[in-house]
Order: C-alpha cells, then sequence, then structure tokens
C-alpha cells in the first residue's frame, strides 16, 4: 500500500512539474516578443545645434495589427515624422515592400534578419515608402547592443538616403532575435558636414498581452509527447516495485523467444522514440550566435532565446509533424509491450519514421541553417523505419520456419 501511495505520487508530481514548466516558460525567458497588443516604449531625443534646443520625450507605439502581411500601430507621438494617428507596414515573403514613413520600421521578420546578416540588403532599395526616400547605399553590421530594455544581439543598419530632399545617414538597430527595432538615429548630412537636428529613439520596454492561447497549445504538445513514455517509465517502476518481475519459468522462456525475434528491432525504435524527444528539445538553428527552437518549444522559452514564429505557416507544420512523430514513436513502442499487436505497432512507427524524414527534408528546404534538432530528428526517423524493417523480415522468416518445421 506504502508503495502503490508512493507511486501515485510520483506520478503526481510529474505532471505538476510539466505544467509548472510550461507556464513559467513564458515568464523565464529574457527574449523581446511582438504580438498584437504589444506596446514599444521609447526613449526620444532631439538633439539641436545647441544645447538649449534639444530636448527629450517618451513615444508609445501600441501594435493594433499584427500578421504575416501587416503591422499597424498607434503612436503618441503628435510632432514629427511619426505624427500619425496610424503607421502601416506591409510585408511579403518575410520582407517589409512598404512604410508609411521608414523611421517608421519597427520590426523585421526573421528572414528579412537572416539575409540581411549574409549582406543581402536589396530589399532597402526595393520597398515602397509613403513619404519621398531615396536609399543611396547601406553598411551593416553585427554587435551586443545595450539600451534601456536590455542587451541583444543586434543587427545594425545605416542607410544613406535622401529623405524629402534632405540628405543623412538613418541608423536603424534590430534584435536579432525577435525581430524588434531597439534603436534610431536620423543625422542630416552636406558632404562631410552634419547640420540640422539629430534624432535618437531607444527602446525601454516591450509589454505584450498573456499569449494565453499560446501557453494551452505549448502545454497540450508537450504533455502529448511526454504522457506516454512517462506512464511506460511509470508502469515499469509500479512492477519492479510489485515484484512483477519474477516471473515464470515458461513465461521468461516465451519472452526470451519473443526477444530474440524482435528485440533488435524494438530496441532501434526505442532508440528512434529518444532521439525523436530529443530533437523536440534541442535548437534547429541559429541567428547570429543564438540558439533558434521549434516554436511552441518550452527550450526556447527556458533558454530565453529565439523561436520560429507560430504564425509562419511551413514552420508551424514542421513543428507539428515533430511532434506527431515523436508520439507515434512512443505510441508504437506501447503497442507492442502492451497490446502486443505487431501489425499495428510496425504501421504506428513507419509513420513515425516517416514524418521524421518529411520534417527534416522540409526544414531543410527553408534555407536556415541546420543546427542539432534536425539530424538528431533525421537519426530517429532512420531508427524507427530501419527497425520497422528489421522486424518485417524476421516475422517473416519466422511464419516460413514455422510452416517447414515438422509437426
Amino acid at each position: 500500500m506504502l508503495r502503490c501511495t508512493r507511486l501515485r505520487g510520483l506520478k503526481h508530481s510529474l505532471i505538476v512539474l510539466l505544467i509548472i514548466l510550461s507556464f513559467l516558460s513564458l515568464t523565464l525567458a529574457d527574449s523581446l516578443r511582438l504580438v498584437e497588443g504589444s506596446t514599444l516604449l521609447y526613449r526620444c531625443a532631439r538633439l539641436g545645434s545647441s544645447q538649449s534646443s534639444g530636448y527629450e520625450w517618451n513615444a508609445t507605439l501600441k501594435i493594433t495589427s499584427w500578421n504575416q502581411t501587416l503591422l499597424a500601430f498607434e503612436s503618441n507621438i503628435t510632432t514629427g515624422e511619426l505624427a500619425s494617428p496610424v503607421m502601416n507596414i506591409e510585408y511579403s515573403n518575410g520582407f517589409p515592400i512598404y512604410a508609411d514613413d521608414l523611421t517608421a520600421l519597427v520590426f523585421l521578420p526573421f528572414e528579412c534578419i537572416t539575409q540581411s546578416l549574409q549582406g543581402h540588403l536589396n530589399w532597402t532599395t526595393q520597398m515602397a515608402v509613403g513619404t519621398s526616400t531615396v536609399v543611396n547605399d547601406w553598411t551593416w553590421l553585427t554587435s551586443n547592443y545595450t539600451v534601456e530594455a536590455g542587451s541583444f544581439q543586434s543587427l545594425n543598419i545605416t542607410l544613406t538616403l535622401l529623405y524629402k530632399g534632405n540628405p543623412g545617414a538613418l541608423t536603424l538597430i534590430y534584435d536579432v532575435n525577435s525581430g524588434i527595432m531597439i534603436y534610431e538615429q536620423w543625422i542630416s548630412i552636406s558632404g562631410s558636414q552634419i547640420y540640422g537636428d539629430i534624432f535618437l529613439f531607444s527602446l525601454i520596454e516591450v509589454t505584450s498581452p498573456t499569449e494565453t492561447p499560446q501557453t494551452i497549445v505549448s502545454l497540450i504538445l508537450s504533455l502529448a509527447v511526454f504522457a506516454t513514455p512517462s506512464m511506460m517509465f511509470l508502469h515499469q517502476v509500479r512492477k519492479k516495485l510489485r515484484g512483477r518481475h519474477k516471473l515464470k519459468r515458461k513465461e521468461l522462456s516465451n519472452i526470451t523467444v519473443q526477444r530474440s525475434l524482435l528485440g533488435k528491432p524494438l530496441c532501434m525504435i526505442v532508440a528512434g522514440g529518444l532521439l525523436n524527444l530529443a530533437s523536440i528539445l534541442l535548437p534547429w538553428s541559429q541567428l547570429a550566435g543564438s540558439q533558434v527552437y521549434l516554436p511552441l518549444s518550452l527550450s526556447s522559452r527556458l533558454a530565453g532565446s529565439a523561436a520560429f514564429f507560430a504564425s509562419t505557416s511551413t514552420f508551424l507544420a514542421i513543428n507539428l509533424m515533430v511532434y506527431a512523430s515523436a508520439i507515434f514513436a512512443w505510441i508504437s513502442i506501447a503497442v507492442y509491450l502492451y497490446a502486443s499487436n505487431r501489425l499495428a505497432y510496425r504501421a504506428i512507427a513507419t509513420v513515425s519514421g516517416a514524418l521524421a524524414v518529411v520534417s527534416t527534408i522540409a526544414f531543410v528546404q527553408t534555407g536556415w541553417k541546420i543546427s542539432w534538432g534536425a539530424p538528431v530528428l533525421l537519426v530517429g526517423g532512420a531508427f524507427s523505419l530501419i527497425g520497422t524493417v528489421i522486424a518485417i523480415k524476421r516475422s517473416r522468416a519466422e511464419n516460413i520456419h514455422a510452416k517447414i518445421a515438422p509437426s
């Protein structure tokens, strides 16, 4: 009775721990996040030719609409270029294609950040701008940049341009993990001389509404992935505690025969399931030295790193296939151990391996730099498929042997 009570306590502890980690992961992450309803607070400064002409103020930008093709925000700025009730930025295939004003480009998607980090900034000359703006040249670099909101691995872009007939340099600095602009500077330049006022924007903080739907989905997926292996582990512990490992000699003999026929394939499928679980927790790419994880991944939030946008259909599909692959892998093992249904476990293991291979191929085609997640998943899928093929061949050999054996 005491052992059963301890076992139930262990089971409940595991479930509670997983739930707590899922919810606390939202607050443990140090990375910025931009969602609809977020508010960006900037400290602004206008520096004139004399000390008396300079002043500071705070600018609040509230994201009123945000999806893959449009970002709209309202600001409390009453003077200057951003003194519009609503500013719009349009995107296509992960790149900005239109902005009401170039100085209002407060966000770059991951696709744009990635290409920019490779020196591909042609998008700066190709995007349409609501105000008269001509980009003549650009430079870029990466650095750790510190503002009041924190220190960030950043992409620094400096554009030499003609802005409303005035030549100057516009510096835009973005956090590479979130794509949010953390600093902006406009300097009017004529030849090599600075003239006119200098405008500065520095990020103070980003506040976002509670992402309850994403938390729920992350919790459900985490429970689904780890439920089967956790319950199998607890079941084996329970058997050991009750002394069920002491089998009769006849039962042991039967199991020995069964293991000789299907033990190695099952071990390969178990190894594949473990690798599938590992691939969910490992980083899948790198961006400017930062690890990038799957959408809805607990690792991304606990590590304070970036995750692929769940709103990006390609990465969301890859994410779901990876989770499904891990779930099916462990269901196949459970079916074999507890239902003794060889056909079902082989079919489920085949689906698991196929999903692992397909999701890996889909990720490679995105062009992102490959880290640990995809190779580990591919090896896990290969283990599942090879184990299934070996099991089928051994089963056929067993049937042939049974047919030709003397009665």
